[in-house]
């Protein structure tokens, strides 16, 4: 914000892609090792509604400092940022620790204090049953190794949960979110929407009411059923949209219409269903003790991945490259049928299942879960 010289901008931008990536890996892993079983994944999925509501104050502040001719027309926009970590930051102080972390750090007494703090459990004997619970998983994954290794996330069992938890995040750049919310301002105003900042907000306001919901149809469809059915009508709105327009030309206003409407569709369907799973899983299905690790490296993957899509996606829909306009949903509406395809046969089910009861599945254990006690006395 104190500079205007291109080598200044560069260095501030590469501490907010650090301290960004930083923080969804960090979040999402806190969000998952804290919550109870039963709400884990709606939790996690809250993520996606983080994006999207900031994604969407964005846009307001945006619009509304355009008509600025001078400086002020992004200092506005970057001093709004500010708000958020100053708030983030100060919360911060008054949450406890996972309790998973202190099991980590073998301070059993820390992690029953974390949990009583974090559910509000007051049965010794539940808190006892709890920690217990996570001890021995911890005990199980530390059985062959105790040094923690990223190279490990590729060995023996864990090798399935890293990969798995990779295709998850890579996911999120493979519904097409990506695209739409990089170039949706652009792809309306090439294809002749007026007022397209305005619909961009709608849009994204509308997404935010399936990121709510979110947290209740999670809690009710398993994980692979309703990430296959979103991705799955996701691919056929993306067909959708292309197909009109490679059967009316761009500036027709019916197929405009089309464009507007079956974009804020994908947005509600990816807010309510492939949003909240995508993260959801990622974070559940890596090993306790590899978790951070490995969602750091599924996210930094899709960072990837969204890099090559953002990069691309103006040599497929400028007019002066390819000029394929709206006619690039094509690829994106195969990509999640795939998305879909694959999520249905390879995802395991792990809803109503703790962190300790996924490690067990995967590894070949019997399930146990604290969690069962605690919740038929709560």
């Amino acid at each position: 914000m104190s500079s205007v010289q291109f080598a200044t901008l560069y260095a501030g931008r590469l501490l907010l892609g650090i301290s960004n990536g930083f923080y969804l890996t960090y979040s999402a892993t806190y969000l998952g090792e804290i919550a109870p079983t039963h709400l884990r994944g709606s939790a996690v999925g809250l993520v996606t509604f983080q994006t999207s509501f900031g994604a969407l104050i964005g846009v307001l502040v945006d619009n509304y400092t355009t008509k600025y001719q001078s400086r002020t027309s992004y200092l506005i926009p970057l001093g709004v940022m500010f708000f958020v970590p100053v708030f983030l930051s100060i919360g911060l102080i008054f949450l406890p620790e996972s309790p998973r972390h202190y099991i980590r750090l073998g301070s059993d007494v820390k992690a029953e204090h974390a949990l009583r703090t974090l559910r509000g459990i007051k049965d010794h004997s539940q808190l006892m049953a709890e920690v217990a619970a996570i001890r021995e998983a911890w005990m199980l994954e530390n059985a062959h190794s105790e040094n923690i290794r990223l190279v490990d996330a590729f060995r023996g069992t864990n090798l399935k949960r890293t990969l798995l938890s990779l295709c998850c995040s890579i996911g999120q750049t493979a519904s097409g979110v990506i695209f739409f919310s990089s170039f949706s301002i652009y792809f309306y105003a090439e294809a002749g929407v007026k007022n397209e900042f305005v619909w961009v907000m709608m849009s994204l306001a509308i997404a935010l009411t399936g990121n709510m919901g979110a947290f209740f149809v999670m809690r009710l469809i398993e994980r692979r059923v309703l990430l296959s059915i979103c991705s799955i009508v996701n691919a056929l709105i993306m067909f959708a949209i292309a197909g009109v327009y490679t059967r009316l030309s761009t500036g027709s206003y019916t197929a405009a219409q089309v464009l507007v409407a079956m974009g804020t569709l994908f947005t509600w369907v990816y807010g309510i269903g492939q949003g909240p799973v995508l993260w959801a899983l990622t974070v559940e299905l890596p090993s306790q003790r590899l978790r951070s690790k490995t969602v750091g490296l599924a996210t930094g993957c899709n960072y990837i991945f969204a890099w090559v899509a953002t990069y691309c996606s103006p040599y497929f829909i400028n007019p002066t490259a390819m000029n394929w306009g709206p006619k690039y949903c094509y690829i994106w509406g195969a990509s999640n049928l795939v998305l879909g395809m694959w999520a249905l046969r390879v995802i395991p089910d792990v809803k109503g299942k703790s962190l300790e009861q996924i490690t067990g599945s995967m590894i070949g254990q019997p399930e146990k879960n604290a969690d069962d006690t605690v919740a038929a006395s709560g």
